[in-house]
């Protein structure tokens, strides 16, 4: 047998490790000792052939396996690393939950562990399982996994020494697969398209806010800016500058709308933000006068992932409509989701089709000119903004994706982050049991 096949993979709280498949019989009818070396490390453990009796706290997935060359290959080992000591891990547990039970469906062994968790001697984790039936996360010890997901859920907690040691040692493991390594910058982020020809034409001008000089430099070539955190995310503390009736409004991100100021002048404007975008870091950007929908500005989300062969592919694309007093799109900062076909529809009519595939395009050059600047990326997200007459700008990206709103693309970006990983294990000839 050469093909790829599927079986049952159950671990005991005992940790015993069982797997069951009809076209494992032979192994275990001869009387076979199977000896399994698990992970890209290769740590050795028994494996039982079958399914054992009910057990309380026992887990169940699917896994892939193939045997060929006296070997049975099995994978992926899939390891969310997030924070935190033991149960008192830190992250989405909803979205762990998820993607265990997709692993479950789909045929991987998904598991969340910590640094903390990792001992490097051994070559194993101590990780958490999502137990079904109890509604809990169970622990036991796991080998290395052949992918590391990283969703550490701050930047704060990604710069500390453990993790970011933690995360410089797992991506110069051999046979070792480590998404997404950090957070983006947004300033090298912008830095990084900006050198690349095939991207340069998607950027608005982009540029570190640091003095006076640069503020009113801006605000004379562009009557519209925006300035906003180089580490900010979901919306938090971005500022919308505009020039009106000789008078400059600031529109700044406060919870589902938002706070208006007025100013004389630009003098004025940077006396009142300046401590502000010197402590935290900001960049200002040049305004687009985006399309509207019913009027009201939109931008469009794209999430971009590699695939199940290993090329970067389009999960989904959705729309995020401003809300009525929301300088953002963000939703929970009183944005809406609109239908991609309808709003393209409503406003292109038969050029819809064109602007859709425009859209994909774009996605996929900006994912992949990143991908040769950035190592150990996987997955990412995209804000695009689309003009009244078609022209597409790109707005920001990030490396670690909340889950889509849309079920749809939702259910599609676990599947494909599970056959990525299927396709990273299957590339490992150390991913073997041998039989004995």
């Amino acid at each position: 047998m050469s093909q790829i096949n599927s079986g049952w993979l159950t671990i005991l709280p005992s940790g015993r490790w069982y797997l069951q498949d009809t076209r494992l019989k032979p192994y275990r009818r001869n009387g076979k000792r199977i000896t399994l070396n698990l992970g890209p490390c290769n740590v050795h453990k028994p494996l039982f052939i079958g399914l054992p009796a009910q057990a309380p706290g026992r887990i169940r997935t699917r896994i892939r396996w193939k045997w060929s060359n006296d070997t049975i290959k099995i994978g992926p080992l899939i390891g969310i690393l997030t924070v935190g000591y033991g149960s008192t891990f830190r992250g989405n547990r909803e979205n762990f939950k998820d993607i265990f039970l997709a692993g479950k469906k789909l045929g991987a062994l998904v598991y969340v562990f910590t640094p903390a968790s990792i001992d490097w001697e051994k070559n194993c984790v101590r990780g958490f399982v999502y137990d079904e039936k109890q509604g809990v996360w169970a622990e036991s010890e796991f080998p290395f996994p052949h992918v590391v997901y990283n969703r550490v859920p701050t930047r704060k907690e990604e710069m500390k020494e453990e993790v970011s040691s933690a995360l410089t040692k797992i991506s110069s493991m051999p046979g070792v697969t480590l998404f997404n390594m950090h957070f983006f910058n947004k300033q090298a982020l912008f830095a990084s398209l900006g050198r690349l020809e095939q991207t340069q034409h998607f950027l608005p001008e982009t540029r570190k806010l640091d003095t006076l000089t640069r503020l009113r430099s801006f605000c004379s070539r562009y009557p519209l800016v925006y300035l906003k955190p180089v580490t900010g995310k979901a919306g938090q503390g971005i500022m919308r500058l505009e020039q009106l009736n000789n008078r400059w409004q600031l529109r700044r991100v406060y919870a589902r709308t938002s706070i208006t100021k007025h100013f004389a002048s630009i003098d004025d404007v940077w006396e009142h933000i300046e401590q502000l975008v010197k402590k935290k870091k900001y960049i200002i950007q040049q305004g687009i006068n985006l399309a509207r929908y019913k009027g009201r500005p939109f931008d469009i989300r794209v999430l971009v992932q590699k695939n199940g062969i290993g090329e970067w592919g389009i999960t989904g694309i959705g729309i995020r409509q401003a809300g009525a007093r929301s300088i953002t799109t963000h939703v929970p900062r009183g944005g809406s989701i609109q239908s991609p076909a309808r709003v393209l529809n409503h406003l292109f009519g038969e050029r819809a089709g064109i602007i859709f595939a425009k859209i994909e395009d774009a996605a996929l050059t900006v994912a992949r000119s990143l991908a040769d600047e950035i190592s150990c990326l996987g997955e990412m997200s995209m804000d695009l903004g689309l003009t009244a007459d078609g022209m597409l700008w790109f707005f920001e990206a990030n490396a670690k994706p909340e889950k889509f709103d849309e079920p749809a693309i939702r259910q599609s970006s676990l599947k494909t982050l599970i056959q990525y990983a299927q396709h990273v294990a299957s590339l490992h000839p150390k991913l073997n049991i041998q039989v004995g």
